[in-house]
């Protein structure tokens, strides 16, 4: 008998807390960001350097908990950037990055600080003298950011975001090592 009023007790404060909890509100956004991939050219043909992009990033996602949100990426640089110069040949790349994330976050004052853990997907388009080729990994994505809202429902954000670090990353003429991380800057609006 106290088994089966513990079952209830315990299943009527469950549905309490089920019609408690607030509906998640959800929110968009878009930044600019500072996309940058480094390529380490591990086969000893000197090809290493940076590809510094300004590109556009989206973002959605949704307010689960008070210090909880589930948060999507999609940054996409417009052109292939130079990394290198090879003899008179210019080796080039383009980034594309889809991710999701966990979004710890917490108020100070009139600012929210957060974080992002999650998994991204990059794809880095190689082309030049040496290397040549598309390849696409999917790697643990973590940052850092501080949200600071304009009114209700319209807040501006800052962040720093790991994408990739990838060491062996193939290519048509060997391995390299690729790093691509951004730092951004946005808008958000949220939807009540």
């Amino acid at each position: 008998m106290t088994k089966k009023l513990l079952a209830i007790a315990l299943g009527t404060a469950a549905m309490i807390g089920v019609a408690h909890a607030a509906p998640p509100v959800f929110y968009i956004g878009g930044d600019a960001v500072g996309l940058k991939t480094k390529i380490d050219d591990t086969t000893g043909a000197n090809t290493s350097g940076s590809a510094n992009s300004t590109a556009l990033r989206l973002r959605g996602g949704a307010h689960i908990l008070d210090w909880l949100d589930a948060e999507f990426h999609v940054a996409l640089s417009p052109q292939d950037k130079t990394y290198s110069t090879t003899g008179t040949s210019s080796n080039k790349s383009r980034t594309t990055v889809a991710a999701a994330f966990a979004k710890p976050n917490v108020n100070v004052g009139p600012v929210n600080l957060y974080g992002l853990v999650g998994l991204a997907s990059t794809k880095v388009d190689l082309s030049g003298s040496l290397m040549t080729g598309t390849q696409s990994e999917r790697s643990v994505a973590y940052g850092v950011g501080v949200q600071y809202p304009f009114t209700r429902d319209l807040s501006g954000s800052i962040d720093y975001v790991q994408y990739l670090k990838k060491k062996s990353y193939p290519s048509a003429v060997g391995g390299v090592d690729v790093d691509v991380k951004a730092i951004g800057v946005g808008v958000t609006y949220t939807f009540r």
